[in-house]
């Protein structure tokens, strides 16, 4: 039988007939994929969270088969909770290729991570966007 619905906040509906389809017909748990890309090229697939994060277990089906469509691709797969209470990240790279941006945990303000979206795509950010962002950590709020 297949994995029974977690959360409880997606379609129930469907979540409940798909599993009719029995384990041999596995669908991805995503929160809120985004693909990042630039002049229609795509760039990075991202697995937005808001939630506390959580050092995510990449053994699992899901994130293996994220990550399988990010290596098919040749791009990076990064898992990034956020919080919009003053805007942060902390990322997880889900691939080899996320691991040369990103390290497992990484904690970044809002410009920080938006910088590195910008490098993801061989940019570097305007400075009147960057004044329009979180700098403060966590930590420094408190």
């Amino acid at each position: 039988m297949s994995a029974t619905e977690r959360t409880g906040w997606r379609d129930q509906a469907l979540s409940e007939r798909h599993r009719l389809y029995g384990p041999n017909c596995p669908m991805v748990d995503l929160d809120w994929p985004v693909i990042e890309y630039d002049s229609g090229e795509v760039k990075a697939l991202v697995e937005c969270k808001c939630r506390e994060p959580q050092q995510p277990n990449l053994k699992e089906a899901n994130y293996r088969a994220l990550a399988s469509l990010a290596n098919k691709a040749g791009i990076p797969f990064i898992i990034a909770f956020y919080s919009s209470v003053f805007w942060h990240y902390t990322v997880y790279p889900g691939n080899k290729l996320a691991e040369k941006s990103y390290t497992a945990g990484q904690a970044m303000t809002e410009i920080e991570f938006v910088t590195s979206l910008y490098r993801l795509r061989g940019r570097e950010p305007e400075p009147d966007i960057l004044l329009r962002l979180n700098h403060v950590r966590p930590a420094e709020v408190a």
